[in-house]
């Protein structure tokens, strides 16, 4: 599936999911803003690798809680490849804490970056959207928005505002011929998340048995990647407002 000349911006690109997406961007032939806050390492990694491989890209520096951060890496990439084609909303931070652990700052920091962050570019983008052939954005979602999972009640309820902000902003833009998907990801094979307790996976003993897996696997920022290529792609341009499973049947269990 080629994407040769569409230009992409991906939130929280450097590092798990949002570096799968944006390898596998580059392999079609995109040309992609690998936005980044944390791990610059990590994001310069990612880099590197794509450009070994022949594509196309630039690493920003942008914390997706300041707007004139945002716009400032919005305005970087327009400037950099012509304009923005698409946009992959995916910087998101899950602290895995009960209910009883979240006291109020952590609560609003959460809201800020896992749904402020995917409003703030989703409008500083929509400018260069506007004048995009082929507009496309797609939101970085999880199947605990639609799935509870007895565990980080702030987490899910963030993913559940992803899955309405998908819809809501897909009926407003649809004038503009821009598309908006999102897609419900399950277990996914990385190494960390950003703002886990020092960044390892962590679950109680009480909800490890909770999901089950009826492919026996879990997906990876490839699969995730190869997902957004359709979803940004002109075969895709009938489909809007729609949160897609990509999780190995783990709702289903």
């Amino acid at each position: 599936m080629t994407h040769k000349q569409t230009v992409a911006l991906v939130t929280g690109g450097g590092k798990g999911v949002g570096a799968g997406i944006a390898c596998m961007l580059c392999k079609a032939g995109a040309r992609v803003c690998i936005g980044y806050h944390s791990s610059e390492a990590i994001a310069q990694k990612t880099l590197e690798d794509i450009l070994s491989q022949g594509g196309e890209a630039f690493l920003y520096k942008a914390d997706v809680s300041h707007r004139p951060q945002i716009r400032a890496m919005a305005e970087a990439t327009a400037e950099r490849y012509g304009g923005i084609d698409v946009l992959v909303n995916n910087a998101a931070m899950q602290i895995n804490r009960f209910i009883r652990e979240y006291d109020a700052d952590t609560f609003r920091w959460l809201w800020d970056i896992n749904i402020g962050g995917y409003w703030r570019a989703t409008q500083e983008c929509l400018p260069y959207l506007k004048q995009s052939a082929a507009p496309r954005i797609v939101n970085i979602s999880s199947i605990h928005g639609k799935r509870p999972g007895v565990f980080d009640a702030g987490y899910s309820m963030t993913k559940g505002a992803i899955r309405m902000f998908t819809r809501e902003a897909a009926l407003e833009l649809a004038s503009l011929g821009i598309t908006v998907n999102a897609i419900d990801l399950g277990a996914c094979k990385i190494d960390s998340k950003t703002g886990q307790h020092a960044y390892k996976i962590y679950w109680p003993i009480e909800v490890r048995g909770n999901a089950g897996l009826p492919l026996s696997n879990i997906s990876t920022p490839e699969d995730v990647g190869a997902l957004v290529l359709y979803l940004t792609s002109p075969d895709a341009g009938m489909m809007t407002g729609s949160g897609i499973r990509l999780d190995a049947g783990m709702a289903l269990a």
